[in-house]
């Protein structure tokens, strides 16, 4: 696979972030074996906060794009029972994420969405997303959404998009993305029931794994 920019805009800064991030999101999924050791610093490709966000929203869709072209490349397995090199904190942090119920509700549409155990984002049956889409909503949405339709999982219903089973998505942006038709940033548009983003809860476990 070949990651370009239609806008030809990417410099060695962003190339060398995005690399460094779909590198990670490859070593946490154990189905995968990287022949290179060598793991990218945590400043690698280091950017300023507007880049950053950009290039965010740039992985994100690399991740859908993946995913809907068949591969399972960047999925995350968190907290695997399965796999005997999970430390035990992991597998208890992964349970309890089972319960956390994140929503994300706006005109013309209103989803639910839950944590996985192998670390997937599952938008709940019943959820309804937004019939239309923006001018500017990302290929790979456009494939999604479209997939779901002829597969069924979408159904249209009435002013809404209606999600008929759940659905796994490896990203909470691909999530969002696909209940509002336009880009997003699932990261802070997943609210849990206190108001907290998927961000401020994910930056949360970090600091409590971190003590």
């Amino acid at each position: 696979m070949v990651l370009i920019s239609k806008d030809e805009n990417l410099t060695k800064s962003h190339a060398r972030y995005v690399e460094a991030c779909l590198i990670r999101s490859v070593g946490s999924n154990p189905r995968w074996t990287i022949p290179n050791m060598k793991r990218p610093s945590e400043d690698a490709g280091k950017l300023p906060l507007p880049d950053r966000a950009a290039m965010d929203e740039f992985v994100d869709q690399t991740k859908t794009l993946v995913g809907a072209l068949g591969w399972d490349l960047f999925r995350e397995m968190r907290g695997r029972a399965s796999e005997a090199a999970e430390a035990p904190q992991s597998v208890i942090q992964a349970t309890n994420t089972d319960k956390l119920q994140f929503f994300f509700r706006g005109e013309g549409f209103a989803a639910e969405m839950h944590l996985g155990a192998s670390g997937d984002f599952v938008v709940l049956a019943g959820s309804k997303a937004r019939v239309r889409t923006t001018t500017t909503v990302p290929r790979g949405t456009t494939a999604m959404r479209r997939t779901l339709l002829d597969t069924g999982v979408l159904r249209e219903d009435g002013d809404f998009l209606l999600f008929t089973s759940d659905y796994s998505f490896s990203s909470a942006s691909a999530a969002a993305a696909t209940v509002i038709g336009a880009s997003a940033n699932g990261r802070i548009l997943w609210k849990l029931p206190d108001g907290r983003s998927y961000a401020d809860w994910e930056s949360s476990q970090t600091d409590q794994s971190a003590k």
